[in-house]
């Protein structure tokens, strides 16, 4: 989270706006996780069985506020944020695998996991959330079920953790927050820098083969966003990209680099698309207006913007409760629209993940009509379902929750298994609250 100008920081400081995202998920690259599984047998069938369904915590008052992110798949585990700890289950059984307490309760998590299996978590010093910070930093391989090291976040500034943002690479894990960062190497936790780059007051870092980070920073232009690399032995900046003008900015992907920008004075989400080269020159702009969900707001990270090569994917605004969206794949050498595909009836599709050259999408339930997974083609224009959950009422209203634009944790599938997680939402005395997590298989 970043503030971009004074009228946005003076929403910042009041709480009421999250203007900048790095998108630390499988959308930086184009691809899954490069550990996800990938089995050579194909599902027979499309119908959806549920086989993993994880209760919610129980808040013990109005005040206890529980948060669990993080949603990773490997070919050996699938895991998530829990109550106080990260969990593991086997993918293909959804058993339990294995649990790692944690100190206290989450306040952030890594939305990719490296190619080695390791995911970043940032959490409380103590269960006690209301007296003690996000202070605490660890990195955990999930293939082992093992924390690999844990680390002190020693700038108290990152306080309860709003606006946190968690990122890992293959050599840098790194968090940052409105007013600090701090980053320690992958495999040993040695610090890699405890501040913002010089000159800069905010920090956050996107993830995958290298570390990408967004900072807001002075110049002789005033203040502006820029995005480089941080060495992880100096914690210096080589800057790749200076935004000339923006309201608020976002990291959607790194390969290609491509941006999310609001220049819209009362907007909350990216209202800009814009690819960079890596000369840093502008390759495309994407006009998005009120039309398209980037997912770039308070939800954390672009989410509902999926990036493959040279595709943006993402779906439209209905503007209405009572009608159908559509997911639109864009040209980012060109800016244009190559294809657009409408959701059944008054559903919503929103993207998942790339799978070559297509999309993956999931549809949200109705109260009469179940959700489905999608592979869209834009070659095509070919639609076609790879999963159907079961129509059940009590299913269908769970799945209307989870399946969202906004959804703060990434929906996770692979041949043939779909994986939904919440990391925050959970209300004392919730008569019929949703499950923390659900998953659902073919096979």
């Amino acid at each position: 989270m970043l503030g971009a100008v004074a009228a946005v920081l003076a929403l910042l400081v009041t709480g009421t706006i999250l203007m900048l995202r790095g998108d630390d998920s499988t959308h930086s690259d184009g691809k899954p996780s490069a550990t996800s599984p990938t089995p050579t047998p194909t599902p027979t069938t499309i119908n959806g069985r549920e086989f993993l369904n994880v209760d919610p915590p129980k808040p013990k008052s109005s005040d206890d506020y529980i948060q669990t992110p993080g949603t990773w798949l490997t070919s050996r585990v699938y895991a998530t944020g829990a109550e106080e700890a990260v969990t593991g289950y086997n993918p293909s059984t959804g058993k339990l695998a294995w649990t790692i307490p944690l100190s206290g309760g989450l306040c952030g998590a890594s939305r990719t996991v490296t190619s080695a299996g390791l995911v970043a978590v940032v959490f409380h010093a103590t269960k006690d959330t209301d007296k003690s910070y996000c202070t605490r930093f660890a990195v955990i391989d999930v293939n082992k079920g093992v924390k690999v090291w844990e680390k002190p976040i020693t700038d108290d500034s990152v306080t309860d953790g709003l606006g946190l943002n968690v990122a890992i690479s293959d050599t840098v894990a790194a968090a940052g927050w409105p007013e600090g960062s701090a980053a320690y190497a992958t495999s040993t936790g040695a610090p890699a820098w405890t501040a913002p780059a010089d000159g800069c007051t905010q920090e956050e870092h996107l993830g995958g083969a290298k570390l990408l980070t967004l900072s807001y920073c002075k110049t002789s232009a005033g203040m502006k966003f820029r995005i480089g690399e941080r060495d992880p032995g100096t914690g210096k900046a080589t800057w790749r990209y200076e935004v000339p003008k923006a309201k608020g900015a976002w990291l959607v992907s790194s390969e290609p680099l491509v941006l999310g920008l609001l220049q819209n004075d009362k907007g909350l989400d990216a209202d800009q698309l814009v690819t960079v080269s890596d000369e840093g020159k502008v390759r495309s702009t994407i006009s998005l207006g009120d039309d398209y969900v980037a997912g770039c707001g308070e939800a954390g990270g672009c989410g509902a913007t999926v990036v493959s090569g040279d595709t943006a994917y993402l779906g439209s605004d209905p503007h209405s409760f009572t009608a159908g969206n559509r997911i639109t794949a864009f040209d980012l050498t060109t800016g244009k629209a190559i294809r657009s595909f409408s959701a059944s009836g008054d559903s919503i599709l929103v993207p998942v993940r790339a799978d070559g050259k297509a999309l993956v999408a999931a549809q949200e339930a109705e109260p009469s009509a179940p959700a489905r997974v999608l592979r869209l083609d834009p070659a095509t224009g070919k639609s076609t379902t790879l999963m159907e959950m079961p129509n059940e009422l009590s299913l269908n209203s769970a799945l209307h929750s989870l399946i969202r634009t906004d959804v703060k944790e990434p929906m996770v599938y692979d041949n043939g298994r779909f994986f939904l997680h919440t990391g925050s939402g959970y209300f004392v005395n919730d008569i019929t609250p949703d499950p923390m997590t659900l998953a659902f298989t073919t096979w």
